[in-house]
């Protein structure tokens, strides 16, 4: 297991009418690893999870229910080492917003990590983040992200892709996955297992 000096901050961004589980699947994800990381690697630094928007405040999802973002996208903050894009039904409306597409642009610049989940390729893809990459998306979008953008290699296949430093993963919860991968990558096998056994989850399940 790997022994962080600093907490690995991860940034998601949300918007109206987001997926809600897009958002909160991977902070949980996040959340129960912190949580494991107190009892096995005492004094390890863990996740610092926060939820960015258009603006900060109150933020409606498809649900119905509200989540409420810690910070505007355009505030000055620290770089994130993972920057998280979620999808849902307002993701084209968030996608042609040029101001928060250029705001994500800017904050992906600074990640170490870039990622989206379900169909929140599509904000990447607008941000230019995904030209010449390797995707996917959820199943039932990934025509329409190759359609829409041809510099892009889709794949409907894969729970999620790595193609260098940008992850994308297939529908809602292909975020949780992606998030025990990732907890894998900074803490170890150990720890991403056991966030996957208590939160009830393959700890690597098959695509198709």
């Amino acid at each position: 297991m790997t022994r962080q000096q600093s907490p690995i901050r991860i940034g998601i961004v949300v918007f109206e009418r987001c997926q809600i589980v897009d958002a909160t699947g991977s902070a949980g994800v996040f959340g129960v690893a912190n949580e494991i990381l107190k009892d096995t690697l005492k004094g390890a630094a863990g996740y610092d999870i926060r939820l960015l928007a258009v603006d900060a405040g109150q933020i409606r999802t498809s649900s119905g229910v509200s989540l409420f973002a810690d910070h505007a996208l355009n505030d000055r903050l620290p770089p994130f080492n993972t920057l998280i894009c979620v999808g849902g039904k307002g993701t084209q409306n968030f996608a042609a917003d040029a101001s928060a597409i250029a705001a994500v642009r800017k904050l992906a610049g600074k990640a170490q990590r870039i990622v989206s989940v379900c169909t929140g390729a599509f904000i990447l893809a607008a941000a230019g983040l995904l030209d010449g990459k390797r995707a996917v998306t959820h199943w039932a979008h990934c025509q329409k992200l190759a359609a829409d953008y041809p510099r892009i290699t889709v794949e409907q296949d894969p729970i999620y892709i790595k193609d260098g430093n940008v992850y994308t993963s297939a529908g809602v919860t292909a975020g949780m996955d992606l998030a025990l991968a990732l907890v894998e990558s900074d803490y170890g096998r150990d720890v991403a297992l056991a966030a996957a056994r208590d939160m009830v989850m393959f700890m690597k399940r098959p695509g198709s």
